[in-house]
């Protein structure tokens, strides 16, 4: 038995026969790994019709009952396989009846198109909306992978920010075919010929866009399909090499597809029957990488709103930087972070960047880090301190849907009460600090109506209400073995609670800007 399930680590199995409606009497394996109870059987299909016939049977006829999260009782091993068994043969009558096939391979197609794909989904990347009208869209090409968006200049954007600058960001034309239903098994295109006609029947305006591709006459197609499933729009993809490269001795795709005619004279017809010939197809998965699917999976209606959002962060120290990350990776479209200092030895116990950031800038640093993990929004910095952004800058903040300022220093943020006010309080701006030793962590977000932030903060920056009353001086600061030098000691596991306190404070007022000022506390 272990012979019909190579790559499967099942080490025992027992076949048996059942009878089913249509008078066939049918064998199924019933297999198990070693980890058995605590993953559970699979079953089996035996006798069964050629692979993708019929949904849910996969190419070594294991069936496919239960979706990737289940989880199973394994104190009663038992009831479980009973539960399997009858799954299955219910599965199996249901695609004997027929009635489930189409709808089903067509629910879940991106699955079943998977099991005929020539190339996985990690060399193609799709920055696209998935969504109608079929368009002519941007390709670009790097080494060892696709990306593919709705126009040059944004496409470039992406590449830039994250491979960098030096990159090159040429571009080519691909299309883009939004489907009135997803295929079936038998509709999967094996030559360019096939490819033209499943575009074709999406309807004109697709065959439109087929056609401003070919007449590029680049040296390959890409077409990527689009339809809705059971859980949303899923997108599949398709190459084609132009008949020029496909002969032993590879020619610009001009040179054979315009072959006879005098260089643009070639007729339609004739450049579209060359360019969607019998050359073969190479079937791809495409991974979605767009904001949507990033923030969601494309089902949180948030994550529209956040990605026009333009947030400034002022002090990128231990608690403005994680707030930093939440923010960028919740999907804040546009961040601006503000710091003048360098990262130090003592910072890296409690600072998201490590030591490969010594003595560089803070904000810069950790702009550039997040740039390039998160290429769909936009991260930029600022290499100094709040009283100079305010003095040269104002016009960011201006800008800015939210103002979060986390510097700890009373002379700056006075300054940025005192601007706040002056410019009509627009915007909210959030306030956050921590009380010594991380024991209590404070935000405080001023709002257009209620109290501003001096109101409850005294000359030199002592709030009025603290969470803890430290006896006998305990709160006082330590000091380095140098001028000046006071700290109070807390570490990131503390100050984490603070943070996420924060961060969800931040995205409380992107969403829903408040119209009154408030506070939150959170004690440790």
């Amino acid at each position: 038995m272990k012979s019909c399930y190579r790559d499967r680590n099942f080490v025992a199995g027992w076949r048996v026969k059942v009878k089913f409606s249509d008078d066939s009497m049918r064998q199924i394996d019933v297999l198990a790994t070693r980890n058995f109870p605590f993953v559970p059987i699979r079953t089996a299909l035996v006798d069964r019709p050629p692979f993708l016939t019929w949904p849910h049977v996969e190419e070594d006829g294991v069936l496919c009952l239960l979706p990737n999260m289940a989880e199973c009782n394994p104190d009663d091993p038992y009831a479980v396989a009973e539960n399997l068994i009858h799954r299955s043969l219910r599965v199996i009558e249901e695609l004997i009846e027929g009635s489930i096939i189409v709808r089903n391979f067509r629910e879940e197609f991106v699955t079943y198109w998977a099991y005929k794909a020539h190339e996985n989904g990690n060399h193609l990347f799709s920055l696209l909306n998935p969504c109608a009208p079929s368009r002519v869209v941007s390709l670009w090409t790097g080494e060892g992978i696709e990306v593919v968006g709705e126009d040059p200049r944004t496409l470039a954007q992406w590449v830039t920010r994250r491979f960098g600058p030096k990159v090159h960001t040429t571009t080519i034309n691909a299309a883009f075919v939004w489907l009135t239903q997803p295929p079936l098994p038998d509709q999967y295109p094996d030559n360019a010929a096939e490819l033209r006609l499943l575009a074709n029947a999406a309807g004109i305006e697709s065959s439109d866009v087929l056609e401003q591709v070919a007449f590029a006459e680049q040296n390959h197609v890409v077409v990527v399909f689009g339809a809705e499933g059971r859980g949303g729009p899923g997108l599949i993809a398709a190459k084609v090499s132009n008949p020029s490269q496909s002969r032993c001795t590879p020619m610009p795709s001009s040179a054979l597809l315009s072959k006879g005619f005098r260089p643009g004279r070639i007729p339609k017809s004739i450049l579209l029957n060359r360019c969607f010939g019998s050359q073969p197809v190479v079937r791809a998965l495409v991974q979605r990488a767009d904001h949507e699917w990033v923030h969601g999976r494309g089902r949180d209606p948030r994550s529209t709103k956040l990605k026009d959002c333009t947030i400034v962060v002022v002090g990128c120290g231990s608690v403005g930087a994680p707030i930093v990350l939440a923010l960028a990776s919740a999907g804040a479209g546009n961040i601006i972070l503000v710091d003048y200092d360098d990262l130090s030895w003592p910072n890296v116990g409690r600072h998201p960047l490590g030591a490969l950031s010594i003595g560089r800038n803070k904000a810069k640093t950790l702009a550039e880090q997040l740039q390039s993990n998160y290429p769909h929004i936009q991260v930029s910095s600022r290499e100094y301190e709040l009283q100079k952004l305010l003095r040269l800058d104002a016009e960011l903040l201006e800008r800015a849907d939210l103002i979060v300022s986390a510097t700890g220093s009373w002379d700056a943020e006075n300054m940025l009460n005192r601007w706040h006010i002056a410019d009509g309080r627009t915007k909210p701006v959030v306030y956050c600090w921590t009380e010594p030793h991380a024991v209590a962590g404070h935000a405080v977000v001023i709002g257009r109506g209620g109290g501003c932030f001096q109101c409850h903060i005294g000359r030199t920056g002592s709030p009025s209400f603290k969470v803890v009353k430290w006896p006998d001086g305990r709160e006082a600061r330590h000091e380095e073995p140098a001028c000046g030098a006071h700290y109070t000691p807390y570490g990131p596991v503390e100050l984490s609670y603070v943070t996420a306190m924060v961060s969800d404070v931040a995205m409380d007022c992107l969403i829903n800007p408040p119209r009154t000022s408030f506070s939150r506390i959170y004690v440790t």
